[in-house]
């Protein structure tokens, strides 16, 4: 098996003829758990500390990732059940961030998370169905065709739900993040096993039980002790982390960055005014100036992910920080992503709450309008809308035009419309477009309103980005932690009514009353984080010319999805103006693609 691939695993049916894909990958170097008639049900490659088995009569099955799971619990837990379907309240009991796997003898469960970092696919190969946790590893043993127009749709950049889940092979399904897949001699099928928690909490309240879900989150990671990499940006997310993560048993070795342009030292000025909380924490520096530039380095990029994420964009930088980590000893890496998905609060928050308190969600709205410019009877027109979401999806596709991306203004519409790249060839325009609205006309949102749309959306965008961050950093192996995007702590922040959540006014409000009387109250006056946008920009202008090699031969020109001569043109540090942040989905599909290879001539 092809070792670029970090982790992962592959779940059987109890049938002779999977057999001959389990002999695919090597025994030595990956875990088997096995069905009682002997047959391979599961086999992992997996980090060593994150992987627990049991067995109890005929029920057995696996927890793999950072979680809670102890084999003596899983196995009391099966010793209780004699059906799989029966084990959804052991599930949701785990902390951390796992696949469950386990079978009863008639039947297989496999089960991701609810906030989508970790995801489920099946196909059928050789004529009976397969799991994995990549796509990716499916479509290489099944030897499945790309869909065209699913490459077409990625390059389009963040998408509003569901078209981000269309696969990108034809044969390869996705299970929904909120549903486990279920095997059994009738064949595959998913079943509901995740229901959000309303939100009713106050923020006192809410900020206990974030406050605990956070502490369970990083022990899950901190207790085997050893040394802990943290990174300490000094934000309202990675901080916490890293106070919590220096009560365990590990060693905690925190790193905070820093750069030379306006405000690129403000960072490092409030981890210290942190770190008198945290003692026993070894602290570092290091300049971003050390680190490879945004784009550099893309082009060298030979690890396989299973989707063209921003994750291959900002790859050589997370291998320069893990190989600091790896330097100083470190097992694990811990950092803040996901906080500002969670913490930081949405405008259309105040069209969910505009149907329960009117006039505070006016004063709201009004809040936001005056910080960012926008006209009051327009936002007054947007909060009395009541276009259901197919519609708003419908109208969206039917809108989209060419044209370079730049920062939509905030509305209170269910998502941001999106552009098509300048450089998406005609016949993929049209092919695109058609099955946009094919998905769009069954399309239903993720929540009740839009504000529970908003906020799950949001989380399952970032946890995309994630997902490919920790496939590569798999590769060098090292466990690549986000405990923002664990379940339970997902759960703690939509527990919390949106009012009480996040306020115009207050900067992530629920964490800093969370961490209050832990971290200092110097620290937690922060209202703003320092934004990355001058590098990246610095990047594109000093890289292109070994990015447009790269799109050049890529099989986005081959296959007719991408108009080569228009890219060049549109995008050339001399056209360009402001960048366009489109090209950077059009270099991560051309490296995703470069990257895949063959399926074995066994299966194909």
């Amino acid at each position: 098996m092809d070792s670029g691939m970090g982790w992962y695993f592959v779940a059987l049916p109890d049938l002779d003829e999977a057999q001959r894909i389990s002999d695919l990958f090597d025994a030595g170097t990956h875990r088997v758990v096995t069905y009682p008639s002997g047959r391979p049900m599961l086999v992992a490659r997996t980090h060593d500390d994150q992987f627990v088995a049991a067995e109890a009569g005929r029920v057995r099955g696996a927890v793999i990732g950072a979680s809670s799971a102890t084999a003596d619990g899983l196995r009391s837990r099966f010793g209780r059940s004699g059906d799989v379907r029966e084990l959804d309240s052991y599930s949701q009991s785990l902390a951390g961030s796992y696949h469950f796997v386990a079978t009863d003898g008639d039947r297989l469960r496999v089960q991701g998370t609810a906030s989508g970092l970790r995801r489920v696919f099946h196909a059928v190969i050789g004529g009976f169905p397969v799991a994995s946790d990549r796509a990716d590893l499916l479509a290489w043993l099944g030897g499945f065709a790309y869909d065209e127009r699913a490459l077409a749709m990625r390059l389009l950049g963040v998408l509003p739900h569901p078209l981000p889940e269309e696969p990108l092979w034809k044969g390869v399904a996705a299970v929904p993040p909120e549903e486990y897949l279920l095997l059994d001699k009738s064949g595959a099928r998913t079943s509901l096993w995740w229901r959000r928690p309303e939100p009713v909490l106050s923020r006192v309240d809410g900020a206990t039980g974030l406050r605990a879900a956070l502490t369970d989150a990083v022990s899950v990671r901190t207790r085997a002790g050893g040394t802990v990499h943290c990174d300490l940006s000094g934000g309202l997310d990675s901080t916490p982390l890293c106070y919590l993560a220096a009560q365990g048993p590990a060693e905690v070795l925190a790193n905070t960055a820093y750069n030379e342009d306006p405000g690129g030292r403000e960072d490092l000025l409030w981890a210290r005014r942190a770190l008198p909380s945290m003692p026993r924490v070894r602290h570092t520096t290091s300049s971003t100036d050390d680190m490879p530039q945004f784009f550099e380095g893309v082009e060298s990029i030979t690890e396989r992910l299973d989707a063209p994420t921003q994750a291959y964009l900002t790859a050589p930088r997370i291998r320069h920080s893990i190989e600091a980590a790896l330097g100083g000893g470190a097992r694990l890496y811990l950092n803040g992503l996901g906080g500002d998905h969670l913490l930081h609060g949405l405008p259309v928050w105040d069209h969910g709450i505009f149907r329960r308190r009117p006039w505070l969600a006016w004063r709201r709205a009004r809040t936001n309008a005056m910080l960012t410019n926008r006209p009051l009877w327009r936002v007054g027109r947007e909060l009395l809308n009541s276009e259901s979401y197919r519609d708003w999806l419908l109208r969206m596709i039917g809108g989209a035009r060419q044209d370079r991306h730049e920062e939509s203004a905030i509305t209170l519409g269910w998502d941001l419309p999106f552009m098509l790249p300048r450089w998406l060839s005609k016949d993929a325009i049209a092919a695109v477009t058609a099955r946009m609205r094919q998905i769009g006309a069954d399309a239903v949102p993720l929540g009740p309103d839009r504000a529970r749309h908003a906020e799950l959306a949001i989380v399952r965008d970032g946890c995309r980005i994630v997902r490919g961050t920790q496939q590569y950093a798999a590769t060098m192996g090292m466990p690549f932690e986000a405990p923002f995007f664990d379940d339970r702590v997902v759960e703690a922040c939509f527990a919390v009514r949106h009012e009480e959540r996040d306020t115009p006014m207050e900067f992530k409000p629920l964490i800093k009353e969370a961490m209050r009387g832990a971290l200092p109250g110097e620290f937690l006056a922060r209202g703003s984080k320092a934004s990355g946008s001058p590098q990246a920009a610095r990047g594109l202008r000093d890289h292109w010319r070994t990015l447009l090699p790269l799109c050049e031969q890529s099989p986005l020109v081959g296959l007719g999805i991408v108009d080569f001569a228009a890219l060049a043109n549109s995008e050339s540090p001399e056209h360009m103006g402001v960048r366009d942040s489109l090209f950077d989905y059009t270099v991560n599909c051309a490296v995703f693609l470069r990257n895949q290879v063959p399926a074995p001539a066994a299966l194909a």
